[in-house]
């Protein structure tokens, strides 16, 4: 007959059979603690950039959670890379750089800063002739002169649709640009 074991024997057992991870195991939750640890640090470098800092943070680290958090840290500036927010995407743009030297990647880095300028200028464009636009309906309104501050572009969905019409072409070519670096780092 089987040997009786109490319940607190068998919680043991369970606990000790819990406790020992597989390899395949250890990976991910290695995998999860880098991908935390990226995340705080682009994070912050996003919002008070220090290219120092990054680069000793990444030095502290070996081996395989070295390369996790430096692919980590890429991955997630390049989903900061946005055409409404030059600030923000000139800040990923340099965390990217700090991190890979690649000629490839400075050469796709010096494409997506290319699109931004080319979508700054159109959108500048289209907002000078939707302000132009807007003074023309308050003209015809008869409303001029200091009664008029600045037009709001937002103010009319005829207006935004244009805006949106105007960046959709930049950010597929960002979209792609984009992809580039994540296959190629």
């Amino acid at each position: 007959m089987g040997e009786l074991k109490s319940a607190w024997e068998i919680a043991q057992e369970r606990a000790r059979k819990l406790g020992d991870l597989s390899p395949e195991e250890r990976k991910q939750q290695k995998e999860k603690e880098c991908l935390e640890i990226a995340r705080a640090l682009a994070d912050k470098y996003l919002v008070q950039p220090d290219a120092r800092l990054l680069a000793n943070e990444v030095a502290k680290r070996h081996g395989l959670e070295k390369e996790l958090i430096t692919k980590f840290l890429i991955h997630r500036f390049v989903e900061a890379i946005d055409l409404r927010s030059p600030a923000t995407t000139q800040r990923a743009i340099d965390g990217i750089l700090s991190l890979n030297q690649n000629a490839t990647v400075k050469d796709t880095m010096e494409r997506i800063k290319e699109v931004l300028q080319e979508y700054q200028a159109a959108e500048a464009r289209q907002k000078e002739e939707i302000e132009k636009a807007g003074r023309e309906i308050l003209h015809q309104m008869r409303v001029s002169g200091t009664a008029i501050g600045r037009i709001n572009i937002r103010a009319r969905q005829e207006w935004q649709k244009k805006l949106e019409k105007i960046a959709s072409p930049f950010e597929e070519a960002l979209r792609t640009l984009k992809q580039k670096l994540l296959d190629g780092t």
